[in-house]
């Protein structure tokens, strides 16, 4: 017994339901990046929070260490933080509206529409 043949518009559809599949993929993915990142952030602020502010310390950029202060540590890590929120914001609304095509798409697939 062979598989029903699927009309173009079917094929399209089932295209398009597997690139947005993929494109949910990898904002899950970017998602779980940034909370790691948030993770790692949260715990340098907790870290500097108990240092003296005249406390000389090193942050990396690349391979390469440079040396700052406690003050300078801080302001980059709070930039840091409100740039990961508002990437964790865009993305999240973004899948959100992506969770809802896709669902319209498998719906009109399986044809419940």
């Amino acid at each position: 017994m062979s598989a029903p043949q699927l009309s173009p518009e079917q094929q399209e559809d089932l295209q398009r339901f597997n690139q947005l599949i993929q494109q949910l993929e990898v904002i899950r993915m970017n998602l779980q990046q940034l909370e790691l990142e948030k993770r790692d952030t949260e715990i340098a602020l907790k870290e500097l929070k108990d240092m003296d502010a005249s406390t000389l310390i090193y942050r990396s950029a690349g391979r390469l260490l440079f040396q700052t202060n406690v003050e300078d540590a801080k302001k980059r890590l709070e930039e840091q933080q409100e740039k990961n929120e508002v990437k964790v914001s865009s993305l999240t609304n973004r899948e959100k509206k992506l969770v809802a095509t896709v669902k319209e798409l498998q719906d009109k697939l399986m044809g419940k529409q």
